[in-house]
């Protein structure tokens, strides 16, 4: 969605598969890290994942089979045939952050998924935030 409203057009189908795809591997970094892993080694994670997705599927895609989904041939700092760029990399970090954030919030509040504690992001050896706890409804555990 994002990549739509930035170019202010539809995307190929695929990018919606790639992103949903990218989305669930993100979710999933909290179940192989705990809290207290550095938020930003998990960000980091996240831009990884991103990155590896976009070389190998942007590779065979655009470059294997010439559809020009994307093309980063233009921008510096681009490798693997214009399908990874160094400045959506950095971007990619950030958002990761965010999707790990909001994977966890509609897991705690939504889904009701019952951690110990609230979910909390530590970087450096410093509490970032804590979420406030659930509240219970009347009649509820």
């Amino acid at each position: 969605m994002i990549e739509c409203i930035w170019k202010r057009e539809i995307s190929d189908i695929r990018m919606f598969m790639l992103g949903g795809g990218i989305s669930v591997f993100l979710g999933l970094l909290n179940n192989i890290f705990d809290y207290d892993t550095d938020f930003l080694l998990q960000c980091f994670m996240g831009m990884m994942i991103v990155v590896l997705a976009e070389s190998i599927l942007g590779y065979r895609w655009n470059v294997v089979e010439g559809l020009g989904i994307w093309d980063y041939n233009d921008l510096r700092f681009s490798g693997v045939d214009g399908q990874v760029n160094l400045y959506f990399a950095l971007a990619w970090f950030f958002l990761s952050g965010i999707l790990i954030i909001l994977d966890d919030a509609i897991n705690y509040y939504i889904l009701g998924f019952k951690p110990d504690t609230p979910p909390y992001y530590c970087a450096l050896g410093h509490l970032l935030f804590k979420m406030k706890p659930k509240k219970c409804r009347k009649g509820s555990y």
